[in-house]
């Protein structure tokens, strides 16, 4: 019971006492994986120590966008968005002293994610062997392209590589391809496999947490951007392995042809998604349009019937759409409890009457960017609710608060490492 006259408190935060270092992507090709990893620990109150060149800064500031398209490396949005609630401090790993510093730093993480390739981290001598042995407590995540024991451990990656390596491009757009030799298969938007791959890593590490409590011993978890995306076609990797390739699931998995009911129908004013698939979703799609004749033909009376004759209820579902804007359709669909949702923009996405309902988007006041509305938490905790407790940190905002206060480093040696260009 609080005491009369004392000022609420916050609940506890999920990872509350653990601590974690991140590593910058130091290979010449942009690799969000790690931010990702350590915003997931940060968000769930982690304490995150971003390691920052200190000359560029991560690559995340230099990729935008920027408000008013005015390019600053402590406004971008996307800076912004993946640093919430981590300290920042600048350290060029290249430099002959920094590995003394990095390891400083190390001596009190339970985690340090590393997005780097092995050969690089072997010549800076930051390699998961090397770290586990000194540090046999530590949790070594290494996040890269193919894992660091993979037969392409050294080749190169990326978001395109590892969408279509992986086979989510080849089944991209899903069941909707009617022409595979002309309809291409397509990049997802934005680097939707370095987040994704960024969340697996940070599972992992959780794992890697649970087993220490129990061995009290750290380990390496090995996590490829690749593998991560492979994990996003779990149903066809099972059609492939347990299928006869005479069945059509296996065909449709293996030509892309379009082979069932696709996700999204046009409508008036753009798209959306529709699914009457089950009986219940049948009746109350009837309903929503109106119980036109047509649906009332024997043909489509059994979920059997209606997979054999997709094509002709396709044809005048999207009838009845083109008559239907994506708000019409969905709030007719949605009242017959028929699965159904509009296609939105971005922009639209921002200002959608449910997110706001749900409070998803969340204000922050940065000190460099002003207000700043982002999206909010990933999943909800009743006890440890997750929250942003502080905005992304400036480029070596915390170098004093690390350096000098935790790992007592004193002013003159801070003044000598920031002339020879280490922090």
């Amino acid at each position: 019971m609080a005491l009369s006259g004392a000022q609420p408190t916050e609940p506890p935060l999920a990872l509350d006492g653990l601590n974690a270092v991140e590593l910058p992507c130091l290979d010449e090709m942009t690799f969000l994986a790690g931010a990702m990893a350590g915003k997931a620990f940060a968000d769930h109150g982690a304490e995150v120590i971003k390691v920052e060149p200190p000359a560029t800064g991560a690559r995340e500031r230099h990729l935008g966008p920027y408000r008013d398209d005015v390019r600053n490396r402590e406004t971008g949005g996307l800076h912004l968005y993946l640093n919430t609630n981590k300290l920042g401090v600048t350290l060029d790993l290249a430099r002959p002293r920094a590995p003394d510093l990095l390891l400083k730093l190390l001596a009190g993480a339970d985690v340090v994610f590393n997005p780097n390739p092995p050969a690089l981290n072997d010549r800076l001598g930051i390699g998961w062997r090397t770290l586990t042995e000194r540090f046999p407590q530590l949790i070594v995540v290494s996040v890269t392209y193919f894992g660091t024991e993979s037969p392409y451990r050294d080749f190169r990656g990326g978001d395109l590589v590892a969408t279509h390596m992986s086979g989510v491009g080849f089944e991209t757009p899903f069941n909707q391809a009617t022409d595979a030799q002309n309809h291409s298969p397509l990049k997802i938007a934005g680097r939707q496999s370095d987040y994704l791959t960024g969340y697996t890593a940070a599972a992992a590490a959780m794992c890697a947490i649970f087993a220490r409590k129990h061995s009290g011993r750290g380990q390496h978890v090995d996590v490829s951007q690749w593998l991560s995306m492979v994990s996003m076609i779990r149903p066809s990797i099972g059609t492939l392995t347990h299928e006869s390739p005479d069945a059509p699931a296996f065909k449709r998995v293996c030509t892309r042809t379009k082979a069932g009911a696709q996700w999204v129908y046009p409508c008036k004013d753009g798209w959306v998604s529709f699914s009457g698939g089950t009986d219940r979703f049948w009746r109350g799609a009837k309903r929503a349009m109106g119980n036109p004749e047509w649906a009332e033909n024997e043909l489509f009376s059994t979920i059997l019937g209606r997979a054999a004759n997709i094509d002709a209820i396709e044809a005048a579902l999207m009838d009845w759409l083109s008559t239907q804007t994506r708000d019409e359709a969905f709030r007719k669909a949605q009242a017959e409890h028929t699965p159904c949702f509009p296609v939105y923009s971005p922009a639209e996405v921002a200002e959608n009457e449910q997110y706001r309902a749900r409070r998803f988007f969340v204000d922050l006041d940065h000190p460099a960017a002003g207000s700043v509305r982002m999206p909010g938490a990933p999943c909800v905790f009743s006890a440890t609710p997750w929250r942003i407790r502080c905005g992304a940190p400036r480029l070596g905002e915390h170098n004093q608060r690390i350096y000098r206060e935790r790992l007592a480093i004193n002013d003159a040696e801070l003044r000598a490492l920031a002339s020879e260009q280490v922090i």
